[in-house]
């Protein structure tokens, strides 16, 4: 294992572990609370928890834990290709808890189950060592290539379900709950969306240079650590959203609380003018 590192290294160590501990106790929070809409918060405790495993995936590989135990490689701690269905998932089933599996439902539960059997497969009955390879749909250079298209399809899948919800909501000038939810999630896609153009494009700039290039950019100081830190937002910023579902309305945003003091400092200013008088 490395334990002494540059300052990019210890920054990612350290983003990385923090966005690991806020998901694992997000996750926790949404497994045990009570709440009526049970499936939605199962799904996204799911949704932050392989966040948080596969943050530790990353970890292992900036620590040199792999290449110290080999055997190691093929922990199931690596499931990108889950992001994208529980983040459609916990948007769908918040936004309507009374939704009704089906069986077609079944086809989006295929690569992310495809993925967890490789990696538990290769742990259990190999030795463990797992090589990336170019045409492996669950670890290789078609797998990134899932994952990119993956994640953006059910993001702006799920997004459209966020525009309806909103408007319909504002039809029936319904507020409270309801609304405090579908803003934050609409929030969480928006900000996530721009996390992962920088994530996915790290990944293309990584696959281009070296399939195309020859020139393998990890050579280069501070590349792999901006996938790192880029990955450690993303993880970071669905955890965040999990603080912001588990609060109530009515709650305060910026704006409000500056003018509310602003406000006050005024009618307090007229207030010692009048009383100078």
């Amino acid at each position: 294992m490395h334990f002494f590192t540059g300052t990019l290294t210890t920054l990612s160590f350290l983003v990385l572990c923090a966005a690991i501990a806020l998901n694992g106790l997000v996750a926790a929070v949404f497994l045990l609370r009570k709440n009526a809409n049970k499936r939605a918060d199962f799904v996204f405790a799911a949704l932050v928890f392989v966040y948080a495993l596969t943050a530790l995936h990353h970890v292992f590989i900036l620590k040199g834990v792999f290449e110290a135990s080999p055997s190691l490689t093929a922990l199931p701690l690596y499931f990108t290709l889950s992001f994208g269905v529980l983040l459609f998932y916990s948007v769908k089933l918040r936004l309507f808890p009374k939704y009704k599996f089906v069986g077609s439902d079944v086809k989006h539960a295929v690569l992310p189950f495809g993925q967890f059997a490789y990696f538990l497969g290769a742990f259990l009955l190999t030795d463990g060592l797992l090589v990336r390879r170019f045409y492996s749909p669950f670890y290789g250079g078609l797998e990134m290539a899932l994952y990119i298209f993956t994640f953006y399809a059910y993001q702006f899948a799920a997004y459209r379900y966020i525009r309806f919800q909103v408007s319909s909501l504002r039809k029936r000038q319904e507020g409270g709950q309801p609304l405090y939810e579908t803003l934050v999630l609409r929030r969480m896609l928006r900000v996530m969306l721009l996390l992962f153009w920088a994530n996915s494009a790290y990944i293309v700039t990584d696959f281009v240079m070296y399939e195309v290039l020859k020139l393998n950019m990890h050579d280069f100081r501070g590349f792999t650590r901006f996938g790192d830190l880029s990955f450690a937002a993303m993880a970071g910023w669905a955890g965040l959203t999990g603080v912001q579902l588990l609060m109530k309305p009515p709650y305060m945003n910026v704006s409000t609380f500056f003018f509310f003091w602003v406000k006050k400092a005024v009618f307090f200013w007229k207030k010692s003018s009048l009383a100078d008088l």
